[in-house]
């Protein structure tokens, strides 16, 4: 029994000697609370809070329109390709449970650039209730580095932030440059998906000034007369014309046409592609030199 025991205690030392040799181990980087700052800016097409943490890099977390949250951890000299990273939102270290974790997400890191988007809504909230982020890295064949935020002075970029988000844009350009407005057969009535892209195209007009024309062109598929079908078509293009201009859009900016079933997307020979080729495709035209030379309309610009 005396000989049992003895194993026991020695393999317990031995347990402890390696968990702190691996503790040990660790690199830590946090930027001391005296130095620590977060910033905030945002207008209607992103907002961003950003933390620099001393010796390593920096950690952003960024909305864009008609996207999930992103949290986004750059460092300045480690190239962690293809590695994957836990972040958690823990107890702030001065506090006695600072070995509780809140919430977690994963960072996959391209080059010296990690991001995640899953599960990254309780790192926003835990800017409000003063918590810390935590994120461990384990390159390939490299060291355990441990990155913390210094959760000084969050609450109020984490409310900046969230009125930043809820005046987001609904979509970005990406969506709202070229759509495809589809309508049953013999149909012109603008439905309630279609009064929601072209909601989303107003209000990316309206926010950015490079936008100078939009490019409405209608069709029809082959079904019924030639004659018809042009009439039809021309229909389309009027409703959702008068549409933008009922929603805010000066009528000198929207060049309408029709096309009838002159310009199938698709083969007509099928429901399908009958079904594709009646429609009507709203395009964004931008100026280069107002892309360029007109900043987008701010929200908010602050730093604490």
């Amino acid at each position: 029994m005396k000989s049992l025991a003895h194993i026991l205690i020695f393999s317990l030392l031995i347990s402890l000697v390696i968990s702190n040799s691996a503790l040990a181990n660790i690199t830590r980087y946090q930027t001391p609370f005296e130095q620590a700052q977060w910033s905030f800016q945002g207008n209607l097409f992103s907002c961003q809070i950003e933390h620099k943490i001393e010796g390593f890099g920096n950690i952003k977390l960024k909305a864009l329109p008609g996207e999930k949250l992103s949290l986004v951890l750059s460092a300045d000299w480690l190239n962690a390709d293809g590695a994957t990273s836990s972040i958690q939102v823990v107890s702030p270290s001065w506090k006695n449970n600072s070995d509780d974790v809140f919430a977690e997400a994963k960072l996959f890191w391209h080059g010296n650039v990690a991001t995640g988007q899953q599960n990254i809504n309780p790192f926003l909230e835990a800017l409000e209730q003063g918590l810390a982020w935590q994120a461990d890295i384990k390159p390939k064949h490299s060291s355990h580095y441990r990155v913390n935020s210094s959760p000084v002075n969050t609450k109020q970029v984490a409310n900046k932030f969230r009125l930043c988000r809820y005046q987001l844009l609904p979509k970005p350009f990406s969506y709202v440059r070229s759509l495809a407005l589809y309508f049953p057969s013999g149909s012109s009535e603008i439905t309630a998906d279609h009064e929601a892209d072209l909601n989303a195209i107003v209000r990316y007009v309206q926010a950015d000034p490079s936008i100078t024309q939009i490019l409405v062109d209608a069709h029809a598929d082959s079904s019924g007369e030639r004659l018809a079908n042009l009439v039809l078509s021309k229909d389309r293009a009027d409703e959702i014309a008068s549409r933008l201009v009922e929603l805010g859009i000066s009528v000198k900016m929207i060049q309408a046409r029709h096309h009838g079933a002159r310009s199938p997307k698709v083969s007509n020979n099928t429901l399908s592609g009958r079904d594709t080729n009646r429609r009507v495709s709203v395009r964004l035209i931008k100026s280069p030199l107002n892309s360029v030379a007109v900043s987008p309309k701010e929200v908010n610009h602050d730093s604490e």
